[in-house]
């Protein structure tokens, strides 16, 4: 059992405020709720995510991390097609980070943390840390739960032929460890763009790149092989990513620019 993290909203306004100093950090989980195919729930990437902020946490329980409540819906426009996927649209994801990062502000917060748990939030969450930086001058940070090679990630398993984004063999083996419960694995099938490979400049790993719905790489939505998943091979994962985490907090905690003063 994972001790429970410092929760922001499990404190005062007051005390929150008091709390907080210039090496305090708001950690916001971002995920999704969207169609990850017929073997893994809706909010896959909200699960996830908030696990990975939890276990982060409370592995630095007194790092002046404050964790926000995760928000569970993205931009998955991507995935709009599949029933049951719920979309924040671009300019409506943009304006809530906006009133977050002003919020934070007003609390007396200098240093937020988006931790991205969808890789279709990835591009937007970029433009909206680089605008709370300028509109509110908050120092602020994305971390991910992993980065697909979509967005700039290393290639993945060689057996998914280095193209699982999308409810393949990573993200089933993280939902395998952390909640069995929710995966079917029976309903499970290889799903692998392969055509991708003939644009080699166009590419994941490609200098250009080409938009998609999820129902272009492959009829079902999912893009890689969660037949090949083990719990396993989820916790492995799921450890890694929270070191990373971890460190990464670490780093936020004393980051300045060279012309200002240490926090």
């Amino acid at each position: 059992m994972i001790p429970l993290a410092p929760r922001a909203g499990e404190r005062s306004g007051p005390a929150l405020s008091a709390a907080l100093d210039g090496r305090s950090i708001l950690l916001q989980p971002i995920g999704a709720f969207e169609h990850h195919g017929p073997h893994l729930p809706l909010a896959t990437d909200a699960l996830v995510v908030e696990a990975l902020a939890e276990a982060a946490v409370a592995a630095r329980p007194a790092s002046g991390v404050h964790l926000l409540p995760t928000l569970s819906y993205g931009l998955s426009s991507e995935h709009l097609w599949a029933p049951g996927t719920v979309s924040l649209s671009a300019r409506t994801l943009l304006a809530v980070l906006d009133d977050l990062a002003a919020s934070a502000r007003r609390a007396g917060a200098t240093r937020l943390a988006l931790l991205n748990g969808h890789g279709g939030n990835t591009h937007l969450l970029r433009v909206a840390c680089r605008e709370a930086r300028v509109a509110h001058g908050l120092h602020t940070f994305l971390l991910h739960a992993s980065l697909p090679p979509d967005n700039g990630g290393p290639p993945t398993d060689p057996r998914e032929e280095g193209l699982g984004i999308h409810g393949g063999l990573g993200e089933t083996s993280v939902l395998l460890h952390l909640r069995p419960d929710l995966v079917d694995l029976t309903l499970a099938e290889r799903s692998i763009p392969s055509f991708v490979h003939d644009y080699p400049h166009l590419g994941f790993d490609g200098a250009g790149e080409f938009a998609w719905c999820s129902n272009d790489l492959t009829p079902s939505g999912v893009v890689g092989d969660p037949t090949l998943a083990t719990p396993e091979a989820g916790k492995e994962r799921f450890e890694a990513a929270v070191a990373e985490v971890v460190a990464a907090l670490d780093e936020i905690g004393r980051f300045h620019f060279p012309h200002e003063p240490p926090p």
